[in-house]
């Protein structure tokens, strides 16, 4: 009993050496894992690569269009000669302002006079070709009445005679009934009568007064029955008289003929009189057309002819515009008008060092690619077949009155636009499998995959649509180093980290 109870104290005093033991073990691990640890990650770190890191932004994408241009003002148009004048008076002079409807030139034509007079002379002749014939479409009118009346009044007796034809059969008929049922009548007493005269009853006398009656009743049908086919084929003859009558009328079918060629006439002699007035207000508007006027309120910009000046036709004498409206004029490939459309932002700059940036809209996108005369000679001398080309119309906002009309610009036409959407540089994105995908940054500067999809590709930026959220730290990969995931990534610097396109100055 004593040594048991010395055996168990003297374990009780080596059981706290053995937990000191243990956590000097466990507290030796720790130290040298955590020094390996260190040792590890301080040489990864060592040779971690250095790569541009941009964070994720919300911005715009757009995907643009860009040409040249040339400046005009709004509603800008080149007034032309209306035919071969002689300028007598030129009443404005380059960069006046003038209003719609004012006179800016005096034309002169003494020809027009005469035309016109000349042209009084032919209408008035043809008024009377066409009262003529007027006349001729009512005569014609009461000769085909006529002609119908008459043809009309021989209808109802020939009518009559078919009525009373009809009327002949119907007794014919009722003839032949009565016939049939005397005959039947004398049949029957022949027969009795050969009975009785084979009996001795009656003489032979009698009998052949009977068969004699018999005959005649015979006789009686048939003439009846002939009567009555007589009667239908007469009425038969006279029911195609009649049709015959009604279509084959010589007096109708001239007098319908005499109306056609009446009305025919008349139809000519209206036609040849609106030809002779349409001519005649072309020569009216060309006597007015003598005084040139505004057609618009506007600016003087170009004036090509003085006083005295004589000018052919389509000849230009004068260039305006609008001066609150100002517009670019620009020629666009068939593939890139095809993007167009009316409404679409653009943005117009001077070509030159630091433009301004001026703010308008697509006016206008012509329907119809065409080739310009001085593009295809130009085209056809070089030995190459001229490009059609779409020309199209961009109202600015607002005029500028520094733009110069005439002049060249840049035009950007902005046929696409994501706004306030997740944007990322382009060349973050990674291609090189099924799905594009970018390298980002964790918490811990470790680089890792991550698959995205794309929604609208500018030129610089493209729409993150999912994958990525603003915030996000994204590698811009070196061509040269091979990224893998997990693999320590330190940031280095970068001539623009910004993920947004820079705001263009605009007015």
């Amino acid at each position: 009993m004593l040594a048991t109870e010395q055996q168990g104290k003297s374990k009780n005093r080596f059981k706290p050496g053995t937990r000191w033991l243990a956590w000097s073990g466990i507290l030796t691990f720790l130290s040298f894992s955590g020094w390996l640890f260190y040792i590890s990650n301080y040489d990864k770190s060592t040779d971690a690569p250095v790569m541009p890191i941009i964070t994720v932004n919300r911005g715009n994408v757009e995907i643009t269009i860009n040409e040249s241009g040339i400046v005009e003002m709004g509603n800008q148009q080149s007034l032309k000669s209306p035919g071969e004048v002689a300028v007598e008076r030129v009443l404005v002079k380059v960069g006046d302002r003038v209003m719609s409807g004012q006179q800016l030139l005096i034309l002169r034509n003494p020809q027009e006079q005469t035309s016109l007079t000349e042209q009084d002379l032919l209408i008035h002749q043809q008024e009377l070709t066409l009262l003529r014939n007027q006349q001729k479409v009512g005569e014609a009118k009461e000769k085909l009445t006529a002609a119908y009346k008459e043809a009309e009044e021989r209808n109802k007796q020939q009518q009559l005679q078919i009525e009373k034809q009809r009327l002949s059969i119907a007794r014919s008929r009722q003839k032949i009934i009565e016939a049939k049922e005397r005959l039947a009548t004398d049949q029957k007493k022949v027969e009795n009568s050969k009975f009785l005269a084979a009996k001795g009853v009656i003489s032979r006398n009698a009998l052949q007064q009977e068969l004699t009656a018999l005959n005649q009743a015979e006789a009686n049908l048939r003439d009846a029955e002939l009567e009555a086919s007589t009667q239908i084929t007469e009425l038969q003859r006279l029911s195609l008289e009649q049709q015959r009558s009604l279509e084959q009328q010589n007096n109708i079918l001239t007098a319908r003929s005499e109306l056609r060629e009446a009305q025919s006439a008349v139809n000519t002699s209206n036609q040849e009189i609106q030809r002779l007035q349409v001519e005649r207000q072309r020569i009216k508007k060309r006597q007015q057309n003598n005084i040139v006027n505004a057609p618009i309120t506007g600016k003087i910009l170009d004036l090509k002819v003085k006083n005295g000046d004589g000018i052919k036709f389509g000849d230009v004498l004068l260039t305006l515009g609008d001066t609150t409206k100002e517009e670019v004029k620009l020629q666009l490939g068939t593939l890139e008008a095809a993007k167009v459309r009316v409404n679409q932002l653009a943005r117009i700059k001077v070509i030159g060092p630091n433009a301004k940036t001026f703010l308008g809209k697509v006016q206008s996108v012509y329907p119809q690619a065409i080739i310009a005369s001085e593009v295809s000679a130009a085209s056809q001398s070089a030995g190459q077949s001229p490009q059609a080309r779409v020309p199209v119309t961009v109202q600015l906002n607002k005029p500028t009155n520094t733009l110069i009309p005439g002049s060249q610009v840049s035009v950007e036409l902005v046929v696409q636009q994501r706004q306030n959407v997740v944007t990322l540089k382009l060349e973050a994105i990674q291609r090189s499998e099924a799905q594009p995908y970018v390298w980002i940054q964790d918490n811990q500067g470790k680089a890792h995959k991550q698959t995205v999809t794309l929604g609208v590709e500018g030129a610089t930026t493209v729409e993150v649509t999912s994958g990525l959220k603003a915030g996000d730290k994204v590698i811009l990969p070196a061509p040269e180093i091979e990224l893998e995931p997990g693999m320590p990534i330190i940031e280095g610097s970068s001539n623009d980290q910004s993920n947004s396109p820079a705001s263009p100055n605009t007015e």
